[in-house]
């Protein structure tokens, strides 16, 4: 695991070694025990190492045999050895046991097509000397990041937006669509971050890169399929457990101590279950929470732990650390952060980088098998409302759908026109309309009302309208709310200078999970309740009426404790409306209502202090939420933007 950055300029000529060098110092965190470079006249990498397979020679930029194809890497290839194997077959030489040299090698035979064989996490850069092109490649899902900017006729990439910034001629203004973005989708959408001048490369391509311009290429798709065949409880179970058994195994390679984050929840116990299977030395895990009552799972986490004779460490956050560290956590990120509890993932990497140095983590089995039932039941609220607006007159549409679950809400559910439009008024973290109150008319005129954000969502629910309601969802999930999770994971663990890897993530894992019909994710508890959901909404129902990963439960079942494999998800909440009641809140007035913020000209006053005056009564800590976003952005403003060298 590493942090690359690099200067191409087909041109002109490359940045010189010591930009390079202050590219990558800015993130010595990611790459702690080595330092490189290489730099012709067009192209410059440098590269930061933390160390982790083959200790001794696998110092980057990496090579080909004749010094043509050059590589610098973030990231882990988990099936290297194998492509190693084959490589050899070929003819090709190595000179190290690192698994990245194999992209060099597999350029060479493959070309492009090369990124195709990779499995793992991974961005990387690859300058092909004879053909004068560079290569920026991202994984599959996202899980490692890579940042791209044009100034003039230089490109800059890095792992890190830090990095970037650090170049004296790059334009820090601010794109106010990514921070409207980021207060409904708690992350950016897209490839466009909080830097206007700033991209993604996405997740799942390539930027090819030639004195010609640059191009980008798809190369992998998140599967989506309209019409799926039934294949049996017991066929689903076979595969899932040698996918899964697999994955784990593959990112349990190491030549370093290895941990796992363990909350005592379904995902990360699944995971240091099969890690105990694989190794016979205990497994070292990890995990915190709160002191307040209903938000720290730490006896679910010890059962979990003596059941899989893990040795375990436990971390006690308190509000007065959370609001210490908000700041420092926001210059780690170079962006507001996206859920409350990524301080509290900072905290627990520090104090796991004392035993480890590698460490996996559950994300991705809530949203390829449905951990987010209040939300991916939604197409049984907008079934309801299609069904009212077909069969019955205007004037009754709105009594009935009250009494068929939507209550209080039953002029927002017949508002939408969509399925889309009805999964947006249920998944955000501060509803559109709201949210457009409380931007000022200047912001409005930019932002308009989200439309080109909009317009990205109706083409992708065009291009799935085939596929059952369930799946439309379920394949949102796994495309866009997946990255703002991937993201938060990679920074704060590489921050402490920890590896996160991600089982769920398995490509091969998530190609297989798609052909497996919604039913067996979420299945209902019986026939009676299912036909009791007829008259609750898809939050009332959620894990009252039904079974989140219903089939993942089922395979666990072997596995687990039976306390841990029927527990309910509580999914690493933060105590924010408790919290705001406090000091908290005495900050979040200071910080958004000063005359540093009202002259910035980005929020309506007014608006920001009706809504700290009146605390909301929303489930899940969701005002706390809405205060705590807007607190980011102006924080972000401050160190990024007013503080900016």
């Amino acid at each position: 695991m590493c942090g690359i950055a690099g200067s191409i300029d087909f041109l002109g000529k490359s940045a010189d070694r010591d930009l390079i060098k202050r590219m990558t110092d800015t993130m010595i965190h990611r790459g702690p025990d080595d330092f490189g470079c290489f730099r012709d006249a067009h192209v410059a990498f440098g590269f930061r190492r933390l160390s982790i397979i083959d200790l001794a020679g696998g110092h980057q930029p990496i090579a080909n045999e004749t010094g043509s194809v050059h590589v610098v890497c973030n990231g882990e290839i988990y099936n290297y050895k194998e492509l190693r194997e084959e490589l050899e077959h070929l003819g090709h030489i190595f000179k190290t046991k690192s698994d990245i040299e194999v992209i060099a090698h597999g350029y060479e035979s493959w070309g492009e097509s090369c990124i195709e064989h990779l499995a793992g996490m991974f961005a990387f850069a690859l300058y092909d000397q004879r053909e004068k092109k560079v290569i920026l490649g991202r994984d599959r899902l996202g899980k490692k990041p890579l940042y791209y900017t044009k100034i003039g006729s230089e490109i800059l990439f890095a792992s890190e937006m830090k990095a970037i910034l650090t170049h004296p001629k790059f334009d820090r203004t601010p794109s106010l669509k990514a921070l409207s973005s980021y207060l409904t989708f708690r992350y950016p959408q897209w490839d466009q971050p909080v830097f206007a001048n700033m991209r993604r490369v996405p997740a799942g391509h390539m930027l090819v890169i030639t004195s010609d311009g640059m191009r980008t290429k798809k190369y992998w798709e998140v599967p989506f399929f309209p019409h799926k065949e039934d294949r049996g409880e017991k066929y689903y179970l076979e595969h899932i457990d040698e996918l899964l058994t697999r994955a784990v195994k593959r990112r349990m390679i190491s030549d370093v101590p290895i941990g796992a984050y363990l909350s005592g929840g379904l995902d990360s116990s699944i995971v240091v279950a099969l890690m105990s299977k694989l190794t016979h030395t205990p497994i070292q895990t990890f995990s915190t929470g709160f002191p307040e009552e209903g938000y720290s799972e730490r006896p679910f986490a010890e059962l979990m732990a003596r059941h899989c004779g893990a040795q375990h460490h436990f971390l006690t956050l308190t509000k007065g650390d959370y609001a210490d560290l908000l700041i420092e956590t926001i210059r780690i990120k170079d962006a507001p952060l996206s859920i409350p509890h990524e301080i509290a993932l900072y905290q627990m990497s520090k104090e796991l980088k004392k035993h480890v140095t590698v460490v996996l983590s559950g994300e991705g089995a809530d949203e390829i098998f449905g951990g987010y039932g209040r939300v991916q039941r939604s197409p049984m609220d907008y079934k309801k409302i299609e069904f009212v607006r077909s069969f019955f007159p205007r004037v009754l549409q709105q009594p009935i759908i009250r009494y068929m679950g939507a209550g209080k809400k039953a002029a927002q559910w017949m508002d939408a026109k969509s399925l889309m439009d009805y999964l947006f008024s249920v998944y955000n973290w501060i509803p559109y309309k709201e949210k457009w109150g409380l931007f000022t008319d200047e912001a409005q005129s930019i932002i308009q009302n989200d439309r080109d954000e909009r317009e990205h969502w109706e083409q992708v629910f065009s291009s799935i309208k085939d596929g059952n309601p369930y799946d439309q969802i379920f394949y949102f999930f796994e495309k866009h709310h997946l990255s703002c999770l991937l993201d938060r994971l990679d920074s704060m663990s590489m921050a402490a200078s920890v590896e996160a890897r991600a089982p769920f993530v398995d490509h091969e894992l998530i190609e297989f999970v798609a052909t497996i019909p919604y039913y067996y994710k979420l299945r209902w508890r019986s026939p009676l309740h299912k036909v009791k959901a007829l008259f609750a909404s898809s939050f009332s129902a959620s894990e009252r009426l039904d079974e989140s990963k219903w089939i993942l439960r089922t395979y666990a079942k072997n596995l687990l404790p039976k306390e841990i494999v029927h527990r309910k998800k509580l999914g690493f909440p933060v105590p924010l409306d408790h919290w705001m009641s406090g000091s908290p809140k005495d900050m979040a007035r200071q910080i958004l209502l000063d005359q540093t913020t009202r002259n910035r000209g980005l929020f309506r006053v007014d608006k920001i202090e009706t809504l700290l005056s009146n605390p909301q009564n929303l489930p899940y800590d969701f005002w706390g939420k809405k205060v705590w976003m807007l607190m980011n952005i102006e924080l972000w403003y401050r160190e990024y933007i007013d503080n900016a060298c």
